[in-house]
């Protein structure tokens, strides 16, 4: 911990401590997010379908916004790391070739709108909320148990 002698040097690590805070509580969150894809969309069989784990692999927590006093932690899908096989029509790639439709693959799965695209009947027309459920959790509690861990590990004493 800092030495603090005047009201601004306090404000300073305050400003601190709530940024640190809040890129341990993105990580964390970026872990509960997972936990609901597995939970929601890895835990249905998929047959003869190969799974990628893309977008698993591909949700991140991405650096703090930080203007002025404002701070914010980003978390989503990197679509970057959400890859197109068209030979095994993977995340709908031969359907929308040459488009990329990675930008829309975590919206479909959440919300359950592939339509009739990989067949008529199956577990893939149903949403599988992942996002819904974590967001949930976090206005429900977790985004300040999360906030609290992290200040608690600085050492400082929250209530």
């Amino acid at each position: 911990m800092a030495i603090i002698r005047t009201y601004s040097q306090l404000l300073i690590e305050l400003e601190k401590a709530k940024n640190i805070a809040l890129a341990k509580s993105a990580e964390k969150t970026v872990e509960l997010v997972k936990d609901q894809i597995n939970k929601e969309v890895y835990s249905e069989p998929e047959g003869t379908y190969e799974r990628t784990w893309d977008l698993y692999n591909s949700m991140t927590d991405f650096p703090l916004e930080i203007k002025g006093k404002i701070s914010q932690a980003k978390i989503a899908h990197d679509t970057d790391k959400i890859g197109t096989n068209v030979e095994k029509f993977q995340h709908a790639s031969a359907y929308w070739s040459p488009w990329n439709y990675s930008n829309y693959i975590a919206e479909t799965i959440n919300l359950g709108l592939s339509g009739s695209l990989f067949g008529t009947s199956g577990h893939w027309l149903s949403p599988k909320p992942y996002m819904f459920n974590a967001q949930t959790q976090m206005v429900n509690g977790k985004y300040k148990l999360f906030m609290m861990q992290s200040l608690i590990g600085m050492g400082y004493d929250v209530r």
